[in-house]
């Protein structure tokens, strides 16, 4: 456990993701009250013996960001931490915990509103938007600034794109794996690579006064 947390220290917002992550998929997986579910959702819902009513979004301003938590399998759960884990320590090592805070919760926005407004209500949630956000930041940022690079072999940038044509064309839902937030998706890694422009110029400013 100490070596755990000794791993844990240097990251505290990436570790914060896991653990919210965690509670997350927590609630989902051990039958927690419907109501705390629908209190995490992008729009509040009530189960009906003809299934989910949803309702509006609301001015309920958590909404925006508290999807990305939940999580509905140890597949989703287990795809997503470790991809949270090696994109956000990264991200964090180099921008620092404030611009990775800052980050996800932009890109927890962006992707959740896309998966809304392209797939209406719904019942979606998972890191995964924000893993693409990741990505598309790291990818953007060490062009700008060299010194943000994060090591990130060639091979892992192929896969996680490779793996978000096939989810677009519908191959890893015929593959059993359930309805994918396409939208959310693209939608993060959008805004991962838009944000990464900013910021990563203003470091080489900074870095030049």
């Amino acid at each position: 456990m100490q070596d755990l947390l000794n791993a844990l220290r240097p990251f505290p917002v990436t570790a914060g993701l896991l653990v919210c992550s965690l509670l997350g998929f927590s609630v989902v997986y051990f039958n927690a009250p419907v109501s705390w579910v629908a209190a995490l959702t992008f729009t509040p819902f009530e189960l009906t013996a003809a299934g989910p009513v949803f309702g509006e979004p609301g001015a309920q301003l958590w909404r925006l960001v508290t999807p990305a938590f939940l999580h509905f399998g140890w597949l989703h759960i287990a795809f997503n931490a470790l991809w949270t884990w090696e994109f956000g320590r990264r991200i964090e090592a180099r921008a620092g915990s404030l611009s990775a805070l800052g980050l996800f919760l932009a890109v927890a926005m962006v992707s959740n509103v896309a998966q809304y407004l392209f797939g209406g209500p719904g019942l979606f949630g998972g890191m995964s938007g924000v893993v693409y956000g990741f990505l598309g930041f790291a990818v953007v940022a060490e062009r700008i600034y060299p010194r943000w690079a994060l090591g990130l072999p060639p091979g892992i940038v192929v896969f996680m794109l490779g793996w978000l044509v096939a989810c677009v064309l519908g191959v890893v839902e015929v593959l059993g794996f359930g309805a994918i937030a396409n939208a959310a998706h693209i939608g993060g890694l959008a805004a991962g690579a838009v944000l990464a422009v900013p910021l990563a110029f203003l470091e080489r400013y900074r870095r030049r006064l």
